[in-house]
């Protein structure tokens, strides 16, 4: 179904009517391969499986390494028509593979456990060794391990089957003591060396793996350094966290030993990450010093495998693979060890479908158990309130951040404290909270810790310090950044900060004097170094954690003990009455400034000339034209550099459609869930994807997510840095083609001539056919398409000169039509918005907007309406009524009569404008009755009319409560004021009060001599569904209908966030037009399916707006054919080999032929024109209602009498065919009906050999989920592929290969498609008929199927109907007999014979094998 909107992508077109969803990133799968000297060694600890690994490997240079990633990591194609990644499928056979599948920062994502479990257990069962590992931060992040301090966590990774893992930050928030005791409980080694409790590695450096034939792998741990200032130093005493010198000499120590003790590898889990904040002892500071570490698996920092690659080239530092997953779980980790080298990868999560059911459903019990006591709402907000990262709380002042100060500030007081300001570390914020519903669960996850609320009393000077220090790297994200209540402050961030002496046990450095940060005020007095302040903060930053060591060093320093989460939930319910308004907290306080930042984009260059372009290279013109025109530039800051073949990421391709766009304004973008993504002042409030913050191509992202181009994946990735592939960029370039209402086509068959056309992916092809045949992407040497080579910026810069060309198939042009003074009605000037087909229209329509709304009318109805009547042939002209929208004149001179001299102007100015005589006229609400009206006036000028919701009973009465007050205000000032809930008043004048009185509306819609469509919404309760049977009751036109929409409101339901009922409401009103003036119904074949079917691309909606109903015969005109056929719901509402029009799933208008190729019968390709007129109204409604059994059948075997009848299951028996030897049945594996798992078992019980598979192809019938696990999948199957034509040659020829392949191996034998009932009918009534049986037994076995499926009762007249028009003429076609009773007579054995060899091609002595293995019984003990 078609869904469109402010949001979504809008045009309708022929060439882009897949209609899927139609943007996702998908698996960033970086690929590394990196070979090392090890010599093999012993080892200690084991595991099964596993295969040895000869190690004579020479070590790369960095050089090849780097030149690795790029040849050997072809980008993975992104299926750019779902939202969801491409699908990753364990390899069948993984013997000898060492697989290390690794996690890092799971924050609570507890529900992906059971995906690694399973994955684990799947790559074991395929013969890999696999090691499971965790690189830290498990315990923490969620209430669903938070609460339990982590031991639902680890309790978890125990059933998961983790094999190691190395502490993280944050394992240490609840205490040493904790961590220790829930090592205790963990059923792997946590391992860190460079954590000392005393003197004293404090759980144990190392543990090594020994795979069966001796290959040894070492695995050591290491937690950042910052474990020191980010924990509780109450939690932490006694423990020692080495950093610089001392960590890198502990690391080379592991090395050094595992390297002894024989290791062929040596593996690195380190929780250091590569954050700037972190400089000095992050992963890939370690690297450069530490030498001998095959893998290193990082963590902290959140990074993912291509934020890695931007700091170290192809994830690699010197000879070490480095790999990370991000976080909560978003992707799985794989690393295989092989003769080969190191392969490193990253698994989407979402890609993976393999669960482990026990790990599962513990977890979904863990979570029941959370939302049941955290998920009670306590309280809402109004605003989206910021928890991000960066940019967030750790790099500026956060709307969340005042908050959640605010509160510290109230809770002290509320505590007896009276306190000047709160501070509050940005690090300690961990979650955003959505506008709405606010749980206790979302302050948990907002605040997990368990901080209690500390108060200190510092000097100025020492607060000074204390923000100087918090803020010595911004606008770097640092999680010491101080969000703050009653402080106004400044930090001048293009000062350095100048570094003193590093804190006692910290990481973090003393100003050595003050220079980036300037106090205005403290508690709302000036700020004053030596006055004495109270602060609010939490116990964590009291105790000196982060940076404030100024803090700790506090006189006065003291715990109140209250826990800041109730603060904050008490302050919201308490203080702000149980909601966070928007106007206290929608923009932040204006507290923190942080100047001098960074520019975002460099300026260009002014060097006179692009160095690598050529001016004669085919690329020069293209180059030129986007260089001149903005949209792309230079890849250096040094030099006009072009780059020609430089790699095109997905950040290059939407920020370059962004500039296309002129980088319009991020405060006017539409987000996706209706907020502003940038508020007045700035601050951000709203991000699409979560990996773009500080990117320099977030707004551009942010774009594309909020006018529906690029869609937001589960895992919020946008994976920007990734290469686009060609079929990748030619679907983003075709979709926005569409964003744009482009005028594209995609018709002809030069494509499909090129020599790797088959290469295209199925999610490309329509993209790829729109840039082709629009000349937007051409061919490369060779006739070569080249979908899936990595695009270049020269080919992007040739596709974007070519899309300036395109059309969008429509103009709008602002028009403003004088009015002189005409009775009574002042002269004044209509403003409207002319929208006209590029191509010429056949009609054009006046649209008149409702009450109080404007020319682009509620929800941009109108504005969405007119482009798509555009795409369809109809000009509109969109008006303001006086007084409304741009218009200057005085509403108080509204009236019925100013309505339809506005109308009438408008109408005359299209006649002049595009000399057109096929005028109608469209109104919305009172703008409805505008329409009618202005027909009756003009009867001569308006041929047609429509009504959104036209009211037939309209008074002063629908809009005042006292009617009678408001009519003698009005009579004594002239008008009265009209209020509304969305706009300011308007005066509604006393003549408007006399015409609606006074005008007997449906007398005045008798005059109307053109149809009428009364369009209504059923849940319409301000102009009630009666109106429009009042209208249509009116009006003296035959061909004047009704059309009402379900679950419709009086807006068409636009500010629902669903357009289904816009939609409806514009194109059945485009139907209705279409017919009135053209007489029928144009459509253009979008595609075309395996079967010959073709889809179009005109709605349903279209259709019934046509007055084209259920049990109509239209014409269906191809090319100079004309046929004619039903309009149904089923292809089974027909004859076998009769046409049918029907709506497919999408709704969108199908023609086919049941059990024929329609396509080929008639010649209608992907581009083809169709055209369909009325035949005879109702002409097979009976016949139609007798077959209409799709309702009668469901999925659900509760419905079913048995489980045979439930799979259409049951055995031939009949002529010489015995018991035992001759099945059908539906299809075994293809889950889609639910019978599959019945079917196989009553398979595995008839002891089945051999199948015929009528239905899929061997690739599809492998991809069926748990096809490995069937019985199905130990038997003799003939995968046929056929189509539903049965004198296609194509069907025939696979029937041959089928029925040989029968002859070859031994019964029982099972013949099935999908359903079991057509294609599999017909093959079991040949070998019935071949088989000596008589014409009743074909027939009752072949209706059995009827009666299984849609339990149609034997022998009643829908049974008779159905036989007479299926087998019973497939029959007859056979014995090349005219009648049911010729038929009976004529020899069905010979006529079997005849039509296998003569039609099917089998060969005399084939046709009596066929007969032989089918009649002969399997064994004597069947036969009996």
């Amino acid at each position: 179904m078609l869904v469109f909107g402010p949001s979504a992508l809008k045009k309708q077109n022929p060439a882009l009517f897949d209609r899927r969803l139609l943007y996702s990133p998908h698996c960033f799968a970086t690929i590394i391969k990196i070979q090392t000297i090890r010599a093999n060694g012993i080892r200690t600890v084991e595991k099964k499986g596993g295969s040895k690994r000869m190690k004579q490997k020479k070590l790369l240079s960095l050089l090849l390494a780097a030149a690795l990633v790029f040849s050997l990591a072809a980008p993975a194609a992104a299926e750019e028509t779902t939202s969801e990644a491409a699908p990753y499928t364990v390899p069948d056979d993984m013997s000898g593979e060492i697989v290390i599948l690794h996690t890092n920062d799971v924050h609570g994502a507890i529900a992906g456990y059971a995906k690694v479990a399973a994955l684990k257990a799947a790559m074991e069962e395929a013969g890999a060794y696999v090691l499971l590992m965790d690189a830290g931060d498990f315990i923490q992040g969620d209430p669903t391990v938070s609460i339990s301090e982590g031991a639902s966590a680890v309790e978890l990774m125990n059933l998961a089957g983790y094999d190691v893992a190395a502490p993280g930050n944050h394992e240490f928030d609840y205490g040493y003591a904790n961590l220790a005791a829930l090592a205790d409980e963990a059923e792997f080694p946590i391992v860190a060396a460079n954590v000392l409790y005393g003197d004293t590695v404090a759980f144990g450096a190392n543990t090594v793996f020994t795979t069966e034939d001796g290959v040894k792998i070492g695995v050591f741990g290491l937690d950042t350094p910052e474990t020191a200032t980010k924990a509780h130093p109450a939690k932490i005493e006694g423990v020692t966290f080495l950093a610089g010198e001392a960590l890198f000499a502990a690391a080379q120590e592991q090395v050094d030993a595992l390297e002894a003790e024989g290791c062929d590898y040596i593996v690195c889990l380190g929780h250091l990450g590569i954050d700037d904040e972190s400089a000095g002892n992050r992963s890939v500071d370690l690297l450069a010093e530490v030498s001998g570490i095959d893998v290193f698996i990082d963590g902290h920092s959140h990074s993912t495998m291509e934020d890695i690659a931007a700091v170290a080239e192809g994830n690699q530092v010197g000879d070490t693979v480095t790999a990370s997953t991000g976080t909560k779980l978003a992707n799985i980790g794989m690393v295989v060890l092989d003769e080969t080298g190191i392969t490193a990868q990253s698994i989407p999560a979402e890609s993976v479908s393999l669960t482990d059911e026990a790990v599962a459903a513990r977890a979904a019990e863990i979570q029941a158990q959370v939302d049941e006591e955290y998920g009670a709402v306590f309280a809402g907000t109004e605003a989206l309130l910021n928890g991000e990262r960066e940019p967030g709380n750790r790099t500026e002042e956060t709307n969340l951040g005042d908050l959640i100060t605010d509160a510290l500030v109230w809770g002290a007081e509320r505590e007896g404290e009276a306190v000047d300001a709160a501070v509050t570390n940005g690090g300690g914020i961990r979650a955003s909270i959505a506008a709405g519903d606010i749980t206790k669960k979302d302050v948990n996850t907002v605040l997990p810790f368990g901080n209690t609320l500390s108060i200190v009393k510092v000097t100025g000077a020492e607060l000074l310090e204390a923000l100087e220090a918090s803020t010595y790297c911004t606008p770097t994200a640092i999680g010491g950044f101080p969000q703050v209540s009653g402080i106004v402050f400044t930090v001048d961030a293009g000062v350095a900060y100048d570094q003193g002496e590093q804190y006692p046990g910290s990481t973090y450095y003393a100003p050595a004097s003050i220079g980036r940060v300037s106090i205005e005020s403290v508690g709302g007095r000036d700020f004053s170094l030596t006055e004495t302040y109270t602060i609010a903060t939490n116990d964590f930053m009291a105790s000196g954690g982060d940076t404030y060591y100024a803090f700790k060093a506090a006189t006065v320093n003291y715990d109140l003990g209250v826990s800041m989460d109730e603060v904050l939930m008490d302050y919201i319910t308490d203080e702000l009455g149980g909601t966070v308004t928007e106007a206290r907290y929608g923009q932040t306080g204006g507290r923190i400034t942080v100047t001098n930042a960074p520019a975002e984009t460099p300026e260009e260059p002014e060097a006179a000339d692009w160095a690598d372009v050529d001016a004669d290279a085919w690329y020069a013109e293209a180059v030129h034209y986007v260089i001149e025109n903005g949209i792309m530039g230079s890849t250096s800051t040094e030099a006009k550099v072009f780059t020609p073949n430089g790699t095109v990421t997905r950040a290059t391709v939407f920020q370059t459609l962004y500039n296309m766009e002129g980088q319009p304004d991020s405060a006017e973008m539409p987000a996706e869930d209706g907020a502003a993504l940038v508020s007045a002042d700035g601050d951000l409030t709203w991000s699409a994807f979560r990996d773009i913050s500080g990117k320099w191509y977030a707004d551009a992202a942010n774009w594309a997510a909020g006018i529906g181009l690029a869609a937001i994946p589960e895992d919020g990735s946008f994976n920007g840095e990734r290469a686009i592939t060609r079929a990748e960029l030619a679907t983003v370039v075709a979709r926005y083609a569409e964003y744009q209402n482009m005028d594209v086509t995609a018709g002809g068959m030069a494509m499909q001539e090129m020599a790797d056309y088959d290469a295209i992916p199925d999610w490309a092809l329509s993209g790829m056919s729109i840039c082709f045949y629009n000349g937007i992407l051409s061919g490369k040497p060779g006739n070569l398409l080249d979908p899936n080579g990595t695009a270049v910026r020269t080919e992007l810069a040739v596709i974007l000169m070519n899309y300036a060309k395109l059309s969008s198939g429509y103009s709008e042009t602002y028009v403003e039509i004088e009015v002189p003074e005409t009775d009574g009605i002042p002269a004044h000037t209509i403003p409207g918005v002319l929208t006209v087909p590029d191509e010429g229209a056949y009609a054009a329509v006046v649209m008149l907007h409702g009450t109080g709304s404007n020319k682009d009318e509620a929800g941009n109805g109108y504005a969405t309406a007119a482009p798509l009547m555009a795409l369809q042939g109809l000009a509109t002209l969109r008006i303001d009524f006086m007084g409304n929208g741009d218009s200057t004149a005085s509403y108080s001179d509204y009236c019925y009569t100013s309505a339809n001299i506005d109308a009438k102007a408008a109408a005359d100015y299209l006649t002049a404008e595009l000399k057109l005589d096929n005028l109608a006229v469209m109104g919305w609400s009172q703008g409805g009755t505008n329409a009618l009206l202005a027909a009756a006036a003009y009867p001569d000028t308006f041929k047609a009319v429509i009504t959104w919701a036209g009211a037939m009973r309209l008074s002063g009465a629908n809009f005042f409560e006292d009617y009678d007050a408001a009519y003698e205000t009005a009579k004594k000032e002239g008008s009265v004021e009209l209020t509304f809930d969305w706009r300011d008043p308007l005066p509604l004048g006393l003549r408007w009060f006399e015409e609606s009185l006074s005008t007997d509306k449906a007398a005045e819609v008798a005059k109307i001599t053109g149809p009428i469509l009364a369009i209504n919404g059923l849940a319409d309760t301000t102009v009630t569904p009666d109106n429009a049977d009042q209208i249509v009751a009116a009006s003296k036109n035959e061909n004047s209908r009704t059309y009402f929409i379900e679950n419709c409101d009086h807006t068409f339901n636009v500010f629902s966030g669903d357009d289904t009922a816009l939609t409806d409401a514009i194109y059945a009103g485009i139907g209705f037009l279409e017919n009135t003036f053209n007489g029928g119904i144009g459509a253009g074949v979008t595609s075309v399916s395996k079967y010959g079917n073709v889809t179009t691309n005109i709605p349903a909606y279209q259709f019934a707006g046509a007055g084209f109903e259920l049990g109509d015969i239209l014409n269906v005109t191809v090319g100079d054919t004309t046929v004619q056929a039903p309009y149904g719901d089923a292809y089974s509402n027909v004859d076998n080999g009769n046409v049918v029009i029907l709506a497919d799933g999408d709704g969108y208008v199908t023609v086919a032929i049941n059990m024929g190729n329609f396509s080929g019968t008639y010649g209608a390709e992907v581009g083809s024109y169709l055209e369909f007129t009325m035949a005879e109204k109702a002409g097979y409604l009976e016949e139609y209602e007798i077959r209409n059994i799709d309702s009668l059948r469901t999925n659900e075997r509760d419905d079913y009498a048995s489980d045979e009848v439930f799979a259409n299951f049951r055995p031939v028996v009949m002529g010489d065919i015995p018991a035992g030897i001759l099945y059908r049945s539906s299809s075994p594996v293809n889950p889609e009906l639910g019978r599959n798992s019945y079917a196989d078992k009553l398979a595995e019980a008839a002891e089945i050999k051999t199948v015929l598979n009528l239905a899929d192809s061997l690739e599809v019938l492998e991809a069926y989920e748990g096809y490995a696990g069937t019985y199905y999948a130990t038997l003799n199957v003939a995968p046929l592929d056929m189509g539903v034509d049965f004198a296609a040659e194509e069907f025939n020829a696979k029937l041959k290969t089928g029925l040989v392949y029968l002859i070859d191996n031994e019964g029982p034998y099972l013949i099935h498609c999908n359903e079991g009932k057509d294609r599999a009918g017909f093959v079991a009534a040949l070998l019935e008929a071949l088989g000596g049986a008589e014409a009743e037994e074909i027939v009752e076995d072949y209706m059995l199927s009827y009666e299984n499926y849609y339990h149609v009762e034997h022998h009643s007249d829908r049974w008779y109907s159905i036989a007479n028009s299926n087998i019973i003429k497939t029959l007859c076609t056979l014995t090349g007999t005219e009648t049911e009773e010729e038929m009976k007579q004529a020899d069905l054995r010979q006529a079997a014979e005849t039509y296998l060899m003569g039609t099917v091609g089998l060969t005399a002595e084939q046709v009596a094998a066929v007969r032989t293995a089918i009649t002969t019984p399997v064994t004597a003990e069947a036969a009996a």
